[in-house]
């Protein structure tokens, strides 16, 4: 998320006097805070298991008597249900996937539809029901690196997907393979697990992690509340942010995003976060605590913690002010 778009959202829970209750500011909050996680789905095999799952009610044929046939599909109802509401992670091989003609005025690409990907040898499959062609923002360069990647044998598709509420499998006659519909959460084209190009609610999401090279840059943004002495106040703290930055990467080396830290008043807090990182809105808040408001008044100042891919990253590292 840029400091524009989390300026423009605070902006816009303003009133006309330019004073903002705490109560009126939006939490702005990332996309992928973590909940349970995707199940994984690693074989042919494993989607088999997850398609018997799915089968509806009416077509079992539970043995036993009255009691045990009604156990049987109480539990087969429920192991559906769980199946249903999960969200599912698989990495296929994408050598053989077809892309679409790359639109360069759109910097979009996307697989020719109709976009079935096949989970394995033995033909079974996963079929999009939305957003059929995985499509990525990507310029002509990373577009470039993908079809390379491809031709070279090493492009995979990280795709992290939901289930239709009626979801079913179709299958072959003897029930070897199977096509399962899937609904795209996000997804990524990766060579060698490095990401190439992201899609879906990932989109904005860094394509290294710190782990894989990326570097991490700290940039205070001009106040979206108060004086423009407020940044430089912030960035008295450079070192500190850093050091909270570094803190939260070796938790997770994937984590990127804004915090919109509040003074004034003998009060510090964090009016919006997209990180999604509860420690690092902390240790902030922390690092800055002692800071004197300029003015003594209310001040919103924008921080962004940027992962820059190792290709593109400035040749310094640290706190900025832009």
């Amino acid at each position: 998320m840029t400091l524009a778009l989390v300026a423009a959202l605070l902006t816009a829970a303003t009133p006309a006097g330019g004073k903002a209750p705490a109560s009126a500011v939006p939490a702005v909050r990332h996309a992928g805070t973590p909940g349970p996680a995707p199940r994984a789905i690693r074989s042919a095999e494993d989607l088999a298991a997850l398609c018997r799952a799915l089968t509806p009610p009416e077509r079992l044929r539970p043995r036993g008597d009255a009691v045990e046939r009604g156990e049987a599909e109480a539990r087969h109802d429920a192991d559906r249900d769980a199946a249903i509401v999960a969200r599912y992670a698989i990495t296929l091989p994408a050598a053989r996937l077809a892309f679409a003609p790359y639109d360069a005025s759109e910097r979009r690409l996307a697989l020719a539809e109709p976009g079935v990907l096949p989970v394995a040898e033995g033909g079974s499959r996963l079929w999009p029901s939305e957003e059929r062609g995985l499509p990525v923002e990507a310029d002509a360069g990373a577009a470039r690196r993908v079809l390379e990647a491809q031709r070279a044998g090493r492009l995979a598709l990280e795709l992290t997907f939901d289930l239709p509420d009626d979801a079913t499998c179709g299958a072959d006659p003897r029930g070897k393979t199977f096509t399962l519909p899937v609904e795209p959460v996000d997804w990524a084209w990766t060579d060698g697990g490095a990401a190439l190009a992201r899609g879906g609610a990932g989109a904005d999401r860094p394509l290294a992690s710190a782990a894989q090279g990326a570097t991490p840059r700290v940039d205070v943004g001009e106040p979206i509340a108060g004086p423009s002495e407020a940044k430089r106040a912030v960035l008295t703290r450079a070192g500190d942010l850093q050091a909270c930055y570094a803190e939260a990467l070796r938790r997770d080396p994937a984590v990127d995003g804004v915090l919109v830290v509040e003074l004034g008043g003998g009060r510090i807090g964090v009016a919006a976060d997209s990180t999604g990182t509860p420690e690092l809105s902390t240790c902030v808040q922390r690092a800055l605590a002692t800071l004197a408001s300029p003015g003594g008044g209310r001040v919103a100042v924008p921080i962004r913690f940027e992962l820059v891919a190792p290709a593109t990253a400035a040749a310094g590292t640290g706190a900025s002010g832009r």
